[in-house]
């Protein structure tokens, strides 16, 4: 995940029954998520002379192009970190849509001109040339449904669907940049063909990718709420709804707004959990390990991640 700190930015009910079953539900999603991460071994597509590598998770007894939800981990992130972090493979499973992770090369992704990733033999990273090739060739081979496409990305991976929403906008169906706004430069050369529906979720507590934003000498991190309203601006909507979504955990100190734009030109939808108290992880009712605590600021435990994105998207389907 992207160490960018914001200069100022300070670190800062229902039923026992229904909690206690939702809870284990939520831990069965994550040891089942495990399950799978040590039976769905990497792949390969070669791009730019490389090979480049994803691992996919697939339906039980897929048969014919499914939807598919391409996920993108943060910085340095193992994908089986990634695939561990949430209960997306099961609603997969459960929803009938394909997961889908590629690697980054060295780690990062290449989501902007003045961000370049370095190949092996010299040259840059074309990161959205891969993701595109891997699209093309998962619906060569009749594995996904190519007018369902949805991408997500965590951190440093959101900053790649941002990327993707702007240059790509064609090809995806909807998309989910999660717990990161987008950088300066992204919002200069953005001109996408259309605008795909959007959902992002971040923490107001979040120092890694700051949620008010971050000045460096070499780029400037939009604070989220600048970045959506980019994005309100590109569909000229006049409207906001902001709706408090019901706790799950009384205990948990964090909370969930859902913030949904309206009366807009355009009709794709453009939402947004803003996670009152949240760190840098995806909220789930699943609490973080006692480890992951410190370095992410807390968990939410406001919303279930995974379900509210494949809702949103369920909902966004052409």
């Amino acid at each position: 995940m992207p160490l960018i700190k914001a200069n100022g930015t300070t670190m800062s009910g229902q039923g026992w029954l229904s909690r206690g079953i939702s809870f284990s539900l939520a831990l069965c999603c994550l040891w089942s998520a495990q399950a799978a991460a040590d039976a769905d071994g990497p792949e390969m597509l070669v791009y730019q002379g490389v090979a480049r590598h994803y691992v996919m998770h697939k339906v039980p007894s897929q048969t014919g192009p499914l939807p598919a939800v391409i996920a993108l981990h943060g910085l340095n992130q193992p994908v089986s970190d990634l695939r561990g972090s949430w209960t997306l493979e099961a609603v997969a499973d459960r929803e009938g849509f394909d997961v889908v992770y590629p690697e980054a090369l060295a780690g990062r992704w290449a989501y902007a001109d003045s961000r370049p990733v370095a190949l092996p033999d010299g040259g840059h990273v074309e990161d959205v040339g891969f993701i595109l090739s891997l699209f093309d060739q998962l619906t060569r081979e009749r594995i996904i449904d190519a007018d369902h496409v949805y991408v997500v990305g965590v951190s440093n991976g959101g900053l790649m669907a941002w990327t993707l929403a702007c240059v790509a906008s064609e090809r995806i169906a909807a998309v989910a940049p999660l717990i990161t706004g987008m950088i300066e430069r992204q919002t200069e050369v953005c001109r996408p063909k259309r605008l795909v529906p959007l959902v992002a979720i971040a923490g107001t507590d979040d120092w890694m990718q700051a949620y008010d934003g971050a000045l460096t000498p070499e780029l400037r991190l939009l604070s989220v709420p600048e970045t959506l309203e980019f994005w309100r601006r590109l569909r000229g909507c006049t409207g906001r709804k902001v709706t408090e979504v019901p706790g799950h955990e009384p205990a948990d100190p964090t909370a969930a707004m859902l913030v949904e734009w309206t009366e807009c030109k355009d009709a794709s939808p453009q939402r947004f959990f803003r996670i009152e108290g949240g760190g840098h992880s995806l909220p789930s009712f699943a609490p973080l390990s006692k480890g992951e605590r410190r370095p992410h600021g807390g968990r939410s435990q406001a919303i279930e991640t995974a379900e509210e994105l494949w809702r949103f998207f369920h909902g966004a389907a052409p």
